[in-house]
């Protein structure tokens, strides 16, 4: 799921849920990788195709300071859904439907 208007013509708004199709790293899988080296990820939203989301960097003002913070990031967190039925306040795993 997103969590950052990446392009909003493109509908890859904040929230939009997709499944990631392949991890792009930036280099070789041999060479050096350092703190900043973040893969840019390919979500497949189910619209259209598969579209590429590059890490962001974000800056704010840290606090106590009068200095700013910068975070680097990829503008995506992990998000499942599961539902459930109560009834009485127990958990079902199925519901039962009457015809």
């Amino acid at each position: 799921m997103l969590c950052y208007n990446v392009d909003v013509s493109k509908g890859l708004v904040n929230g939009a849920i997709g499944h990631i199709t392949e991890i792009i790293w930036p280099c070789f899988r041999r060479a050096q990788m350092y703190d900043t080296d973040i893969p840019s990820v390919r979500i497949d939203f189910g619209k259209d195709c598969a579209h590429l989301i590059q890490p962001k960097t974000v800056q704010f003002p840290a606090k106590y300071s009068h200095v700013t913070a910068e975070r680097r990031m990829l503008p995506i967190i992990l998000c499942w859904a599961c539902a459930q039925y109560t009834k009485c306040r127990v958990v079902l795993s199925t519901m039962p439907l009457y015809t």
